[in-house]
């Protein structure tokens, strides 16, 4: 089996899902340091894609950059609707604690509870939505980075 730049985008996203889940299991909180390595893995997979290519113009080399970030990309996105959707509870924690903290300023800021309660209602409808099209757009604008640096640093080595 040859490892094209989409089998290696496969490969990329199955082991930041991994990595995410073990995370997730270990309660590994969202800020920490170690969340990062997701993004490690993210950036070592399109350079692989991209490194097996050497010697090719920019143009092909982020051909395939971008063949295995859009991949993973997809592959996230699916990871994060599906996240999102098993956990109801801990959104809604998260929507009553700001809730919550709107209530207590909300005289600083002219909002009204009925206002603020819509707000949360509003917030809860489109939560998984929001954070889909987050994850994409994050994932994307990541891949094209890294993609246009290790294209951009081949491609200009191959000239010298």
């Amino acid at each position: 089996m040859i490892l094209n730049a989409t089998r290696k985008g496969l490969i990329t996203g199955i082991l930041m899902v991994l990595l995410g889940l073990l995370l997730l299991w270990q309660q590994v909180p969202t800020n920490s340091v170690l969340q990062y390595f997701v993004f490690l893995i993210y950036g070592a997979g399109i350079v692989w894609a991209v490194y097996g290519q050497k010697g090719a113009a920019f143009g092909v080399l982020f051909n395939q950059g971008f063949r295995c970030f859009v991949v993973v990309t997809l592959i996230m996105a699916l990871y994060t609707f599906i996240y999102f959707q098993a956990n109801g509870p801990m959104i809604d924690r998260e929507i009553a604690a700001t809730k919550q903290e709107r209530l207590k300023t909300a005289k600083e800021y002219n909002r009204t509870p009925d206002e603020i309660e819509q707000e949360a209602k509003t917030t809860r409808k489109y939560y998984v939505p929001i954070m889909v099209s987050q994850t994409i757009f994050q994932y994307l604008l990541i891949g094209v980075i890294v993609t246009v640096a290790t294209a951009g640093t081949l491609s200009l080595s191959k000239k010298n």
